[in-house]
């Protein structure tokens, strides 16, 4: 097996391993299933989006009342310390600028972050759908170029034989996040990875249990789902997110019922080997 990062927890697709789950239980944040496909709804923590919103808002205020300051400072400078009250008035200001364009940036990004980013598990073609923003996470300065691209997602499509499960523990109160790790079987290396449940702290890694029973074909499951409640500043957010909508192909390709109409398919809508939406050069 690939080795993970140190703090990874691997968990393995062996179904002897686990307790199986009954048909009675529930997964959480299901959005819909059936016989053929499961879809998860993933979302941000609302604690942490509430939070960070709270914090850039702050912080955009903050940086508005310095830059107020300093223009006060500006006109009421004294003609016998002009050099140095220009110097340090000018200085607050272009300071205060900054910091105000930085926390708007971050607060944009925050807002208008997807409010969905869904995964869909089709157990009879063994194919699995990333519904991902392309926007990179590890920029802390978002400027515009990039805040736009969280309205154009990208898709990326696996194999189910190719995942297993991996737990890291992430924030101030060490929070679990549930991952699901892409492994090249041929070399045994970790390929790329993309989250599932983001607080497993909460769902006793039940999820891939019930997970794993579904793509190995267990029937008469239930497909009722635990949706998570949201605070109403993280449904406020919300209101400004993108909306997210599977295209057409992609969305006809994960609900094949069988690996020939999927191969159908994809060459109908040139899917094949492709990310959606593809690259303009």
């Amino acid at each position: 097996m690939a080795e993970f990062k140190l703090g990874y927890k691997h968990y393995p697709k062996d179904l002897v391993k686990f307790k199986p789950v009954k048909n009675d239980d529930e997964l959480t944040n299901l959005r819909f299933g059936n016989d053929t496909l499961i879809e998860i709804g993933r979302s941000c923590s609302q604690i942490d989006r509430t939070l960070e919103m709270a914090v850039r808002l702050a912080g955009s205020g903050a940086s508005l009342f310095a830059i107020y300051i300093g223009i006060l400072l500006f006109l009421d400078i004294d003609l016998y310390y002009i050099y140095s009250d220009v110097a340090f008035a000018l200085g607050l200001i272009i300071f205060s600028l900054f910091l105000f364009s930085l926390f708007l940036s971050q607060l944009a990004k925050v807002v208008i972050w997807p409010a969905e980013y869904p995964v869909r598990f089709n157990r009879k073609t063994g194919k699995v759908y990333v519904y991902e923003p392309s926007l990179s996470k590890r920029l802390y300065y978002f400027p515009l170029r990039e805040i736009v691209k969280l309205y154009k997602p990208v898709i990326k499509v696996y194999d189910w034989q190719d995942i297993e499960g991996m737990v890291t523990r992430k924030g101030f109160f060490l929070q679990q996040e549930f991952f699901a790790a892409v492994v090249d079987r041929q070399t045994d290396t970790l390929m790329d990875y993309f989250s599932l449940w983001n607080n497993a702290n909460y769902i006793n890694h039940s999820e891939w249990r019930w997970l794993l029973c579904y793509m190995n074909g267990m029937p008469n499951m239930n497909y009722k789902g635990k949706i998570r409640g949201r605070f109403w500043l993280g449904r406020l957010c919300h209101c400004f997110a993108p909306e997210f909508s599977w295209p057409e192909g992609i969305d006809k390709a994960s609900r094949a019922e069988s690996l020939d109409e999927l191969t159908k398919i994809e060459q109908q809508y040139d899917l094949v080997g492709k990310y959606y939406p593809y690259e303009q050069p």
